[in-house]
Formats: structure tokens, sequence, C-alpha cells
């Protein structure tokens, strides 16, 4: 997979097209975010960010369908944690069920899609170390405490999406260290999706 900078820069207009037809979405239904002591952003700001992306990287994936493995399963695993995510700006979701359906999308991560992590490497430097059976829990909690940690910083203007980018970024060069060119594409296609919202973060 090589990257194409034309496709990239449609997917950039795609998702700023995007985000400010759903910011406009927002205002209208009252789904905005005020200021208080937790979320330190100014004014009030439509709470779509996520939404738009979403629906930008759901576009992507639908036109790179083989990119990589369990494509389907990806996007309603995205879909969902949307949704969720969204009730949740607008409802206050407890935080039981929210961790409920993170951890049952770990499971099917893990039961569909085989990713689990079976090793943490030489980190101690006495050799690999092999989880085991442990490596089924350990995943889950990984995913669950990974999705609630960007969470947790989603209150200051741009923030999230710079840390996001970041990490992208790095994941996107180590992919290409090992020619993992399909996921250095994904990752560096989610950063173009993000860009927008940094751009015109209020």
């Amino acid at each position: 997979m090589f990257f194409s900078a034309s496709d990239l820069l449609a997917l950039f207009a795609l998702s700023t097209c995007v985000l400010f037809l759903m910011r406009r979405f927002a205002r209208i239904v009252g789904l905005v975010d005020k200021p208080n002591a937790r979320k330190l952003h100014s004014g009030s700001i439509p709470l779509v960010g996520g939404i738009s992306i979403c629906i930008s990287l759901l576009f992507f994936l639908w036109n790179n369908a083989d990119l990589i493995p369990h494509t389907d399963l990806y996007s309603v695993s995205i879909l969902v944690l949307v949704i969720i995510g969204a009730l949740d700006d607008r409802f206050d979701i407890s935080y039981k069920i929210r961790f409920l359906i993170q951890a049952l999308l770990s499971i099917a991560m893990i039961e569909v899609g085989n990713i689990e992590l079976s090793t943490i490497g030489n980190i101690l430097g006495t050799g690999d170390i092999d989880l085991g059976i442990a490596g089924y829990i350990i995943t889950i909690l990984a995913v669950v405490g990974a999705i609630n940690a960007f969470n947790m910083v989603d209150g200051i203007d741009g923030l999230l999406g710079g840390l996001s980018v970041v990490t992208f970024a790095g994941v996107a060069f180590m992919m290409t260290t090992v020619n993992h060119y399909d996921l250095a594409y994904l990752s560096t296609a989610m950063i173009v999706i993000m860009t927008p919202y940094i751009l015109f973060n209020e």
C-alpha cells in the first residue's frame, strides 16, 4: 500500500466539510459543551469532534476495505464507541455501562479479530515476558485503560487532538520501519482526518 497524496487531500477536504456540517447540527440540537471545573476550554464547544472524525474514518475504511483485516469489526467497534460517547455527552451515562461496553468490544476484538497481548517484550532486560493466559485479561484492561486515558484529557482545547496526532505519527513511523505500510497508511489517514478538528477547534 503506497500513500496517495491526492487521496489524503480529498480525505482532508471531506473531513473539513463533515466537521462544519456537524458543528451546525450540534448548535441546532443543543449538543454543546460548556466550560466547568474539569473542562477548561473556551466558550461553548459543539460536541461533534468524535462524530465527525468517525464519519470520515468510516468512509475511508469502507473505500479501503482490504487495508486491514476485520474492517467490519473495526468499523462497528468505532461506531459503537462514538455513539456511546455522544450519548454520554448528552445524557451523562453511568461509567459502569461505558466500561462494560468497552470491555465487550475488547473481547470481540480478541475472539473475532484474534488480537491479544501475548508478551510485553524484554522490558526488564531478562528476556521476553510471556503473559500466558493472563494476556486475555491484560488485553481487556489495556484497551479499556487506553480509551479512558484519552477520554480523560478531552477537556482542554486541542489537547486530545494533539496527543492523538503524536500517537498516530509514532505508530505510522514504527509501522513503516517494519514494512507494515497498510497500518502506516491508516495511521496517516487518521492524522489527516483529525487535522481539521484541531485547526478549527475553538
